[in-house]
């Protein structure tokens, strides 16, 4: 991750460009999450600077109930979830991030059950589980700019939810 500009006047997460370098993703590799993606990282807390994630004195992610990955049964079935985000980067060098939704099945590999992408200069995402399992995307840690996902049962498939309009 690297930073440009002043963290005293904009927040890191506004200013923080994050450079993916794994070939996989919870031990799926990054060509069989998406052709033509030549890296991609999972956030984690580790991979942002302490001074950073504490600025303050306090875990900022965490006093704004977010979190990188978040484990649980959001389609209601008997298997755990895990839905995470992070940085990917294409084999031309297009960076952007990314949402993904997968199984855990107990003794088998995970399976993608949700993938959204987005090519954009700023990556940072975390993410928030509300009481009815609806999961909430941020694009920043101290904003109103977020996505709600959340499994449709009659689609049979996770869905965005429609923005209320700002009327």
């Amino acid at each position: 991750m690297t930073i440009e500009g002043d963290t005293k006047a904009i927040a890191w997460w506004v200013l923080a460009d994050f450079h993916p370098f794994t070939t996989e993703v919870r031990g799926i590799p990054v060509g069989q999450i998406r052709k033509g993606w030549c890296k991609a990282t999972e956030f984690r807390k580790d991979l942002i600077p302490r001074h950073l994630l504490f600025e303050g004195g306090g875990d900022a992610m965490e006093a704004s109930h977010q979190s990188f990955a978040i484990e649980g049964n959001f389609d209601g079935s008997a298997t755990k979830q895990v839905a995470l985000v992070g940085v990917y980067e294409d084999c031309k060098g297009a960076r952007g991030r990314f949402v993904m939704i997968l199984d855990l099945p107990a003794g088998g590999k995970p399976s993608i059950r949700l993938l959204e992408a987005v090519k954009t200069p700023h990556q940072y995402t975390a993410l928030s589980l509300q009481d009815d399992k609806t999961i909430v995307v941020w694009s920043c840690m101290d904003c109103d700019d977020f996505a709600k996902l959340k499994w449709d049962r009659k689609r049979r498939k996770f869905a965005w939810l429609p923005q209320p309009s700002s009327d």
